[in-house]
Order: C-alpha cells, then sequence, then structure tokens
C-alpha cells in the first residue's frame, strides 16, 4: 500500500472517485461534470465555465473570459447557460465560490447570487466567499 500525490490527476483517477461514493449513496442522483465553453473563428477557447452536478445543486467551479472579450457579456450567457441546465437536470439552487481579491463579487451580485458564507484566512488576507442562488 502505498500513497501517491499527484498535481494533475488524470480524469479517470477522479471519474472513479466519483463513481465509488455515488455507489455508496444509490438513493441520491450521480454527481457528474459540465462545461460550456465559447470559441472563435479559429476554433480557440475564449471563456467558458465548469462544474458539476451534484444533490439538487449545480455547482460552478470555474468561469474564464479571455481579457480581450471581458465586458461583452460572455460570461453573463455563460452563467445563463448553467442555469438553464440546472433547471432541466432539475436542480434547485446553483453555488459557486470566488476569492475576494478576484474582484468578481459584484459581477455575480448582479446575477442574483447572494453570499452565503465568507471565510477569511487566505493570502494577503483575502476571503473564500460562497455564493448561492435558487433556480
Amino acid at each position: 500500500m502505498k500513497i501517491e500525490h499527484i498535481l494533475s490527476p488524470d480524469k479517470k483517477d477522479i471519474d472513479f472517485l466519483c463513481k465509488m461514493i455515488d455507489a455508496e449513496i444509490p438513493d441520491k442522483d450521480p454527481v457528474y461534470d459540465y462545461a460550456f465553453l465559447i470559441r472563435d473563428n479559429d476554433d480557440k477557447i475564449i471563456a467558458g465555465c465548469n462544474g458539476f452536478v451534484f444533490f439538487g445543486a449545480i455547482y460552478i467551479d470555474q468561469l474564464w473570459v479571455h481579457r480581450d472579450y471581458r465586458k461583452q457579456g460572455l460570461g453573463k450567457k455563460l452563467v445563463d447557460k448553467v442555469h438553464e441546465f440546472g433547471r432541466e437536470a432539475g436542480c434547485r439552487m446553483t453555488t459557486l465560490s470566488t476569492m475576494s481579491f478576484q474582484g468578481a463579487l459584484g459581477f455575480y451580485e448582479k446575477l442574483g447570487y447572494i453570499v452565503d458564507l465568507e471565510r477569511p484566512g487566505y493570502v494577503d488576507e483575502s476571503s473564500l466567499i460562497c455564493l448561492k442562488k435558487e433556480l
């Protein structure tokens, strides 16, 4: 027996862990990943978000828009797609987290998210901010 430290784990290994957890709670819906990507005419990703659906909620893990395409509504379009997908999947809420230094809190609040946890203690006196929105 040995413990491995993996900095960039293989997706199949992460999927295995999710499958094993799902198997232990068969009366709940399985956890699964999703992603939405926006590509330019050269097929390069200029914006995207990803996360997972779990136990009646959809979580936005990462949301990114290339600097040249910011302030054009792409972030909102992606979040709207997440909300739509979450409703179709039977989710009752969406959740996400951001760091206070990222400057994204106002963006999410404009979209109707509310802060339900702020955890201080991170680098440079920053906080992790957890938000949610009912769907």
